[in-house]
């Protein structure tokens, strides 16, 4: 008699990555560092400095039910840095448990921390539970998003079933000031399609402005928005700036992201408009 393999029957992987960083005299240092594989963070030389920026990488080539990756990168000081991924993280089937993923983003002080991940990827039958976790101080500035693409259009992949719950939270000088969940489980293909639902949407993402002067910045952001081919909006809550992007293909939510962060970055100043280079490699 053979029993019914579940995931953690199979070897998993718990992986993680972290970086911490300070600075001052227009300098960025590295102050803290540790990789537990598969997670592993590079610090390429940009502009003769090593720590303008930071690429996270999941070695094992995606993540499967029961796995973990966690990264967390925290900024202190004066520091400028931004934090991305080395390609798209990808969501396998799963049996029955979720692939966990976690980050933790960490803004003290008077630093400037940008969280620029590439796209998540949910393969048919994928089970993903991803957390991500914001604490700035209010004279901190931190910009941060993430992404999901709902199946493998390019290979005529619709998703139909899994799950998947992604949830936010933003914490401001210690106190929770925005919460934000969402939850794709059952029939996703008949979910995707509904009108008051995601509409035909297959990819969609969130970017997030917390800073003191992120008010300031919603009629730049609309402006921004209302140019792009695809359905967006944003808002303030609490003095955070909300964008979210929705897209029936992935290769126009990519221009799109693309487009409105090259342009907004410059508008904040002391960014500057050139993504990670891994973006485009």
């Amino acid at each position: 008699m053979h029993l019914p393999l579940r995931d953690s029957d199979l070897q998993r992987m718990d992986g993680a990555a972290r970086v911490g960083v300070t600075g001052g005299g227009g300098r960025t240092f590295l102050a803290d560092l540790y990789q537990r594989a598969p997670g592993k963070a590079l610090l390429p030389r940009i502009d003769g400095q090593d720590c303008r920026e930071v690429v996270f990488l999941n070695t094992a080539g995606g993540v499967a039910g029961g796995d973990r990756l966690r990264y967390a990168i925290a900024a202190s000081g004066a520091a400028t840095i931004t934090a991305t991924t080395q390609a798209a993280e990808k969501i396998y089937r799963a049996i029955g448990e979720p692939g966990r993923l976690a980050t933790r983003i960490e803004a003290r002080d008077t630093a400037t921390l940008e969280w620029l991940p590439q796209e998540t990827i949910v393969f048919e039958g994928g089970r993903l539970q991803r957390d991500t976790e914001i604490h700035a101080a209010s004279t901190a500035r931190v910009l941060a998003m993430d992404w999901l693409v709902l199946g493998r259009a390019a290979s005529g992949e619709t998703l139909c079933t899994g799950e998947i719950r992604d949830n936010w939270r933003v914490f401001r000088d210690g106190r929770l000031i925005w919460a934000d969940a969402f939850r794709l489980q059952g029939d996703i293909a008949d979910l995707m399609r509904r009108p008051a639902l995601l509409a035909g949407s297959t990819a969609l993402a969130t970017i997030l402005y917390a800073a003191a002067d992120a008010a300031a910045h919603l009629d730049r952001a609309r402006a921004l928005l209302a140019e792009l081919g695809c359905k967006v909006g944003a808002t303030v809550l609490s003095g955070l700036l909300i964008c979210r992007f929705a897209a029936e293909a992935a290769s126009a939510l990519r221009k799109a992201v693309i487009h409105f962060l090259q342009v907004f970055r410059m508008d904040l100043g002391g960014l500057s408009p050139s993504l990670p280079r891994v973006w485009t490699c």
